[in-house]
């Protein structure tokens, strides 16, 4: 979150509660703008980001970095084959010797995917964010978390969290 909002914070223990409070408050008008907060991925979570955000952008990211790191590592087979040929069995230097560049390309390629993959999700997770706050002090352990802006900590919407088996819910 960029800035400080009024809001109501629920903590949930277990990760089916959780999904059974998400799929409840989906498309209701009073839960608008709720964030969803987790110590981990999971495939369920997953699922509720991709039918609210769409699928993930990071991929290609991934995809740009890996033929990037192909084409590189190609590329650098080739032109130092011509300028420091190795003569062996009379072949020529260059595309006779393709066969011996997949290794090198395929561990640049494997390189820098994994560098595009680690940048895109820190890019696209908006990381790291000098601004953020927290919510909750165990969220990075072991509790899940949804905030409900402009929503007070004793309305109907608390209550239905807490029909969910929310542990604690409090007003920010």
């Amino acid at each position: 979150m960029s800035q400080h909002k009024k809001g109501l914070v629920a903590s949930f223990q277990y990760l089916d509660d959780f999904c059974d409070a998400i799929k409840s408050i989906k498309g209701k008008p009073e839960f608008r703008g709720h964030e969803i907060y987790s110590p981990t991925s999971y495939h369920e979570l997953m699922e509720h980001a991709e039918d609210t955000m769409g699928p993930s952008q990071v991929r290609w990211f991934t995809l740009v970095g890996a033929l990037t790191g192909v084409t590189a590592g190609f590329g650098m087979c080739l032109l130092l084959d011509y300028d420091w040929p190795i003569v062996v069995g009379g072949k020529t230097a260059g595309i006779y010797s393709l066969p011996a560049y997949f290794i090198f390309g395929f561990e640049v390629m494997v390189l820098l995917g994994a560098i595009a993959t680690i940048t895109g999700m820190l890019f696209m997770g908006r990381l790291p964010n000098p601004r953020s706050w927290v919510l909750h002090p165990r969220i990075t352990d072991d509790r899940f978390v949804i905030f409900v802006p402009d929503v007070m900590a004793d309305g109907d919407e608390a209550q239905l969290l807490r029909e969910f088996g929310a542990e604690e819910v409090y007003g920010v």
